[in-house]
């Protein structure tokens, strides 16, 4: 389906804001080209599977409505830290009763991901972000740390924030924590769709998830423009 085709059937929300990245995009290149498909794409996607969702163009707005939706217990964990902004706005939402745990190997991406982002993107060469008194950080690849953790603790899943981009680092997120998913428990995406590639990465690993685990879940919101999405675990198919 071509833009104007798209605008036309859906004017107004969606289309209205990826008209707007058309005009900012000024598509001439191969780049703005799949940029623009991967719009169109991810837009047909949330009108056939969001419906009911909360949706907004603001990356912020559709963390803080996801965050809220969390179970008041459980584990409240992020993978993908970096300069700790997320985080420690998790922390300040939950207060210093409850303790996020944020893993990272804080040396950038452990491979390729997307147009421009090649592997070694977001290495802060071993510098760790400062983060509020209840962020407790588990520096390494999630391979080494999260196995580890998982051991330790019995609790279950209240709010997954991930953040990680790629494909193989939320496949090995859920490897770990996919049984200790529970009703009510949120996972919010950071980079879901909305990019050239998105078939590939967080959204992928999520699919392969439910489907080997036989999970029911429902779109709590989803980013018009940018590229987070959050789900909630309703149970068992």
């Amino acid at each position: 389906m071509d833009l104007l085709k798209f605008y036309k059937k859906f004017k107004g929300g969606y289309a209205d804001e990826l008209a707007k990245k058309f005009i900012s995009w000024n598509v001439h290149s191969h780049e703005s080209a799949r940029r623009l498909s991967a719009l169109l794409e991810s837009g047909e996607y949330a009108r056939s599977n969001m419906k009911g969702a909360f949706s907004s163009p603001i990356t912020r707005d559709v963390f803080y409505h996801s965050l809220a939706l969390a179970p008041p217990n459980g584990l409240l964990m992020e993978f993908g830290v970096w300069s700790g902004d997320t985080i420690n706005r998790i922390a300040d939402h939950v207060g210093s009763s409850r303790t996020v745990h944020g893993f990272d190997s804080f040396e950038g991406l452990p491979e390729d991901w997307t147009d421009g982002y090649r592997k070694g993107t977001f290495n802060f060469h071993g510098k760790l972000p400062n983060v509020r008194h209840n962020v407790e950080l588990h520096v390494g690849w999630f391979s080494d740390t999260l196995p580890k953790f998982m051991e330790m603790s019995a609790d279950t899943i209240s709010f997954l924030h991930i953040d990680c981009d790629l494909y193989s680092s939320t496949k090995t997120i859920f490897d770990n924590v996919g049984d200790r998913l529970i009703p009510g428990s949120i996972i919010l995406f950071d980079e879901y769709f909305n990019y050239y590639g998105w078939k590939d990465h967080e959204h992928r690993a999520f699919e392969e998830l439910i489907q080997q685990k036989s999970l029911a879940f429902k779109y709590t919101a989803y980013n018009t423009s940018e590229y987070n999405v959050s789900v909630q675990i309703i149970g068992k198919i």
